[in-house]
């Protein structure tokens, strides 16, 4: 009995050196995100010199080290200036704002909806406006479902993913906003994707929506990793609503969720959930995907969010073999949809701050706080 009990000891010791061993490895440290990062909408031009500021002050201090920002068409395209809406940044602008971010620490990522998100609203948005060709239902323009009881938005038409003229589009678009920013990550959207593989499509009726839908994420990021970019993505496409009981916002009932298995392994996910925070992070790493959960204005979802990171990653400590399934949960996205000029003065807790955005600042604010704190751990 001796001597079983003190193998049992030795053992017991060796494990835990190796434990404490792995536990102090300068590589990995499961309470240091990489990805910090905060997405905020493109700000209008007389406002670029606040948000520089902001930038080198408030973000620079709170540890957001990814700002990705969404530019859509908001932007002065020298490559199609027709698609530029009215008050656009320009190029200066834009430079000003990649440059405040590297003289920060920060890496900048631009964001452009390349799939739904096509008009807002009643209203047709740039890409479609000029090239009605593109819409994948021109005959089919759903309700705004807060007027007529409808269940889907107008504000969501897409974009045909098959149609011949598309690429050569928005390609060019990409390419000037990756090479104006010097960007090595740029943010596709790809989310609320309600109409795809459209019946009366010529070319993708009747086809798969998987299958349309992955073929397009890997024409996508073909393109982008010749230019040496990352691709970041919605992650509602790649969720089976059914399953998970998430339903059509913040997950698929319309079939693509099969397509999380036929894009590359690569792709940075943007794991948005706004209501509660389910597991669906860890569905993504263990498919081989780095992902970021991603929240907004609720504080106890980014936090819940934020724990299940750490869970993850305080698992590399335990066995070599796990420390990959860590890694692919590298940080969090925090989101922001309000006007970014708002955003700043509820940051400042300026007045006459909308309640919705000041819960979005909070929620930032709560949560960068708590990533400070364990880093000091």
């Amino acid at each position: 009995m001796r001597t079983i009990m003190k193998r049992y000891l030795l053992a017991a010791a060796c494990l835990l050196l190796t434990v404490t061993a792995r536990a102090q490895q300068p590589g990995f440290k499961w309470n240091v995100l990489p990805v910090k990062g905060l997405l905020l909408s493109v700000p209008a031009p007389q406002d670029v010199p606040l948000l520089c500021r902001f930038i080198k002050e408030a973000l620079k201090a709170e540890g957001v080290n990814t700002l990705a920002l969404r530019i859509e068409y908001a932007y002065q395209f020298k490559s199609h200036p027709e698609l530029a809406e009215h008050n656009a940044i320009s190029e200066n602008d834009l430079k000003q704002i990649v440059e405040a971010c590297r003289e920060s620490g920060i890496r900048f990522i631009p964001t452009l909806n390349l799939l739904a998100h096509q008009s807002e609203q009643t209203e047709m948005g740039p890409l479609l406006k000029h090239y009605p060709q593109l819409d994948e239902s021109p005959d089919y323009n759903p309700p705004v479902p807060w007027k007529n009881g409808g269940m889907f938005d107008f504000y969501s038409k897409c974009v045909c993913p098959q149609h011949p003229d598309l690429f050569p589009i928005i390609f060019s678009l990409m390419d000037e906003l990756i090479d104006v920013c010097g960007a090595d990550a740029f943010h596709v959207g790809l989310d609320e994707a309600w109409i795809i593989g459209y019946d009366k499509c010529p070319r993708c009726g009747g086809r798969d929506k998987a299958e349309l839908f992955g073929a397009y994420v890997t024409a996508l990021h073909q393109h982008l990793k010749e230019k040496k970019c990352q691709l970041w993505m919605w992650s509602d496409r790649l969720i089976d609503g059914k399953t998970t009981n998430l339903l059509a916002w913040q997950a698929s009932m319309n079939n693509t969720a099969r397509a999380i298995d036929m894009i590359p392994k690569d792709i940075m996910i943007c794991d948005w959930k706004y209501e509660d925070a389910p597991p669906t992070p860890g569905y993504f790493a263990v498919k081989g995907f780095h992902v970021l959960p991603a929240a907004c204005g609720n504080k106890d979802v980014a936090l819940a969010q934020l724990e299940q990171v750490y869970a993850a990653r305080k698992n590399a400590l335990r066995a070599e073999f796990s420390r990959t399934l860590s890694e692919r949960m590298p940080g969090v996205f925090e989101t922001m949809w309000v006007n970014t000029r708002e955003f700043i003065d509820g940051y400042y807790n300026r007045k006459g701050v909308r309640p919705a955005t000041q819960d979005n600042v909070d929620t930032f604010k709560a949560l960068f706080a708590e990533i400070r704190k364990k880093e000091k751990q």
